[in-house]
């Protein structure tokens, strides 16, 4: 599912409604977020349209059950939040969430939903025309409208922290900018992330030659080494705290553009490859996610739980390695696969592994150039 989120924000009277209203009407896979509030309605507003009215206790009963996935007290006593019943909903659907909030829960959902959200903030040329378009709104008392303003000026400064930030001085051309930045998002391709699996007990020279290879020689967006604290396959392993922190000191070291993934560590055990990337395929929906492994791999992959459902779902590299024929077993797990995604790296080969360097330090033999 594409759990795609396109956020609106702007202080009130920048024309943010009428902005969101237009793409509902260019946007088939769009749509609108009907957010909760404790205010009454306005005008011709009605209960499951533009708002969801709740009354104030009902509010707060609601977020004392964590229904929300953010809220925020806009005015004294006048509250306005997402519920996550809301997002589902549209999901699914399976269409695109397109929210219209304030300032502070478009922000707050940003932060929550990362590359998987486009946040953009909507201004009005000026202050003065602000106030003005508010006065011509005339749903707004005198008093009410001076707190808007007032409102207005605060929030304006927070545009900075948005996506994209459009001024909404001449409407036509608001729009087409409106448009033009959400068909980027939409089609925007999945950004692909490649995993390098593995124990790193230790991490070694030839894991950071395959990590300067993923960067500079494949199509990967992003890097990751994901550590992890036990393989099921093999023995009992409790320096699992010591190895996370020598990883991430030695990828410091490198200099490397890579990211240390401790996912694993708050996964429950056993710890499977393949539940480890279905979770970060539901966490990250915006991210195609690969599997990195070593050739040697290959020759036990059949064994790995779920090794079926593993190669009809997602797409592994395969890091060549001494003493494997790895063409020939990468074909053979291709006959078996649905999507046909098992690719040979072409890497230069290494000559040394975590298991050499552990049983030649048993032997007392200095192995610290091999350590990275």
């Amino acid at each position: 599912m594409n759990k795609k989120v396109i956020i609106f924000s702007a202080p009130s009277g920048s024309g943010k409604s009428t902005v969101v209203n237009h793409l509902l009407t260019k946007f088939d896979n769009l749509e609108f977020s009907i957010s909760a509030t404790s205010r009454a309605p306005r005008g011709h507003e009605q209960n499951g349209r533009e708002y969801y009215f709740l009354s104030e206790e009902e509010f707060r009963r609601r977020v004392a059950a964590n229904e929300f996935v953010e809220y925020e007290e806009v005015y004294a006593d006048s509250f306005y939040g997402t519920l996550k019943s809301e997002m589902e909903r549209i999901w699914s659907n399976g269409n695109i969430i397109l929210f219209d909030v304030d300032v502070k829960g478009g922000i707050n959902l940003k932060k929550l939903l990362g590359d998987q959200a486009l946040s953009v903030f909507i201004k009005a040329p000026s202050i003065r025309e602000l106030r003005r378009r508010l006065e011509l709104r005339g749903t707004d008392s005198p008093e009410a409208i001076e707190a808007r303003v007032v409102k207005a000026r605060s929030e304006v400064r927070y545009a900075s922290k948005f996506d994209v930030v459009l001024i909404n001085d001449d409407l036509a051309t608001c729009l087409r900018e409106a448009e033009e930045c959400v068909a980027e998002f939409i089609t925007r391709p999945k950004k692909k992330v490649a995993l390098f699996f593995g124990t790193f007990n230790p991490m070694h020279t030839g894991h950071l030659e395959i990590l300067r290879y993923l960067k500079e020689h494949t199509e990967a967006d992003e890097v990751r080494v994901v550590v992890s604290p036990q393989n099921p396959m093999k023995q009992k392993n409790y320096s699992k705290s010591a190895r996370l922190k020598n990883v991430k000191a030695a990828i410091a070291r490198s200099g490397l553009d890579v990211k240390v993934s401790d996912v694993e560590y708050n996964l429950q055990e056993p710890l499977y490859t393949i539940n480890t990337l279905r979770y970060l395929r539901e966490k990250e929906p915006t991210c195609h996610h690969i599997m990195v492994i070593g050739a040697d791999n290959l020759t036990i992959l059949s064994r790995w739980y779920r090794y079926q459902e593993l190669i009809d779902e997602f797409e592994i590299w395969v890091y060549p390695r001494k003493g494997v024929d790895a063409p020939a077993l990468c074909e053979e797990h291709n006959s078996r696969s649905a999507i046909k995604g098992i690719r040979l790296l072409e890497g230069r080969l290494h000559n040394i592994s975590s298991t050499e360097i552990r049983n030649a330090e048993l032997t007392g033999k200095d192995m610290s150039a091999w350590k990275a």
